[in-house]
C-alpha cells in the first residue's frame, strides 16, 4: 500500500477524519448492506426530478430550519449544508438557514422548533434521535416537512410507522442495524474480551435499541454485557468513578448523554487499558479504540439529497427512509495507548485508520 494524499470531501467541517484517507478494500467487508428492494423506485423518482428546475433556475428563496441536540450533531449539520451547497442552494441567495449555532435540549429545543413554525419555514432539518422526536411531537400537525440526518431507529422512536412509505411529514436518513457486527469486530480486536460495559441511558430510544440489538447475541459471542444505566450527566459520573470489577471493554452506542462524557471514558479506558467502541467515527477522532459505525457529516449530505427532493416537490412521506453507511475505522494511536498490537489482517478491512502524527494509507 502506498501512501497518498486526498482532498477533503467535506471542507468546512474540520474534523480529523477529513484528513484521513480510506481504505477500499473490494468486498473486503461482507457486511455491507444489500441495495433496498425500493432502489429502482427512487433511481427513476430521481430520473423524473433531473428534469424539474433546480434551485438556481427556479426562482425561489427557501427557509429552512437546523436543530441538533447535541455535540456530535453539529457535524450532521456542517455536512447539510455543505451538501445543500452541493446542489445549488446559495446561502444568502436561494436558501436561508435559522440555526442557533449550537445544541438545544429539553425546553429549549421545543422552543426553538416552535420558532421555526412561527418563522414559516419551507424545511427543517434534525441531528439526533431526540432532536426527530421533538419534532415529530410538535411538527407533525403542521405540515412543515422535517428531513432527519439521523434517527437511529424512526419505527422504534415512535415517528414512523413505515420505513419504505412514511406517509406524514418526515423522512430523511436512519442508522443501519449494525451494532452487533460492531461487538464482532471489536471481539475481532481484542480477542481476550469477556465482559464488556456498555454505559447508556434506557430513556433514549437510540441507546436502548442498539443494547436491545448486542444482548441477545452476547451468549453466541462468548461475552457478558454489563449495562449501566446513566439518564443523567451525573450518573454518568458514578458509573465512571466506580465501574463494575473485571471489565474488559467498554461499548458506547448511540447516546448523547454519556457520549457527551467522550473524554472521561477514553481517560477511564487508558487508565484500565481498555479497549473502546463508539458508534460513529466521532468518537474514533476523539480518542476510542474502532467503530463501525456512520460518519456524521456524510449522513448530514446524505439528508440534503432528500431535502433536495422535497423542495423541489416531492411528499417526504412518498421517500423512504435511507441507511446511513458505516465504515470500520480504528485509531491506532489509542491502540497504542493501551499496549494493544492489532493485525495487518484486521487493518486491511478498515477503511478509516487514525495513526500518529495524522497520516493514512489508501490500498492500492
Amino acid at each position: 500500500m502506498s501512501a497518498v494524499t486526498r482532498q477533503s470531501r467535506y471542507p468546512k467541517t474540520g474534523s480529523a477524519i477529513e484528513q484521513l484517507q480510506v481504505y477500499h478494500q473490494g468486498d473486503g467487508m461482507s457486511s455491507r448492506p444489500r441495495l433496498p428492494v425500493w432502489l429502482g423506485a427512487v433511481v427513476a423518482l430521481v430520473a423524473m426530478l433531473a428534469c424539474s428546475p433546480g434551485p438556481e433556475q427556479s426562482g425561489a428563496n427557501f427557509t429552512i430550519g437546523l436543530v441538533t441536540n447535541n455535540v456530535n450533531g453539529l457535524r450532521n449539520i456542517q455536512g447539510f449544508r455543505d451538501g445543500m451547497a452541493e446542489l445549488g442552494y446559495v446561502e444568502g441567495e436561494n436558501v436561508t438557514y435559522l440555526f442557533a449555532g449550537e445544541p438545544r435540549r429539553d425546553a429549549d429545543l421545543d422552543a426553538e422548533l416552535e420558532g421555526f413554525v412561527a418563522a414559516g419555514v419551507d424545511l427543517v432539518f434534525t441531528a439526533g434521535t431526540p432532536t426527530g422526536v421533538a419534532a415529530h411531537r410538535i411538527l407533525s400537525s403542521t405540515g412543515i416537512p422535517v428531513v432527519f440526518g439521523v434517527i437511529a431507529d424512526p419505527v422504534a422512536a415512535g415517528v414512523l410507522e413505515d420505513l419504505s412509505h412514511p406517509g406524514g411529514n418526515m423522512t430523511g436518513v436512519k442508522l443501519g442495524v449494525d451494532q452487533v457486527r460492531r461487538m464482532e469486530l471489536l471481539l475481532q480486536i481484542a480477542p481476550t474480551t469477556h465482559r464488556v460495559l456498555v454505559p447508556f441511558n434506557p430513556d433514549d430510544t437510540a441507546a436502548a435499541g442498539a443494547v436491545d440489538q448486542i444482548t441477545p447475541v452476547s451468549g453466541e459471542l462468548g461475552v457478558e454485557i454489563v449495562p449501566a444505566e446513566a439518564r443523567t450527566d451525573a450518573e454518568v459520573t458514578e458509573v465512571l468513578e466506580s465501574p463494575p470489577n473485571g471489565i474488559d471493554a467498554i461499548f458506547m452506542v448511540p447516546d448523547s448523554v454519556v457520549n457527551a462524557r467522550l473524554a472521561d471514558i477514553v481517560r477511564l479506558a487508558a487508565s484500565l487499558g481498555l479497549p473502546t467502541s463508539g458508534p460513529s467515527t466521532a468518537q474514533v477522532e476523539g480518542g476510542a479504540l474502532m467503530t463501525y459505525g456512520f460518519i456524521h457529516e456524510r449522513a448530514g449530505a446524505q439528508a440534503a439529497r432528500i431535502a433536495d427532493q422535497v423542495l423541489r416537490g416531492t411528499d417526504p412521506g412518498d421517500l423512504p427512509v435511507e441507511d446511513a453507511e458505516s465504515f470500520l475505522a480504528v485509531n491506532l494511536v489509542a491502540a497504542h495507548e493501551i499496549g494493544l498490537e492489532i493485525s495487518d489482517a484486521f487493518l486491511q478491512q478498515a477503511e478509516i485508520i487514525l495513526r500518529p502524527g495524522g497520516g493514512g494509507e489508501e490500498g492500492a
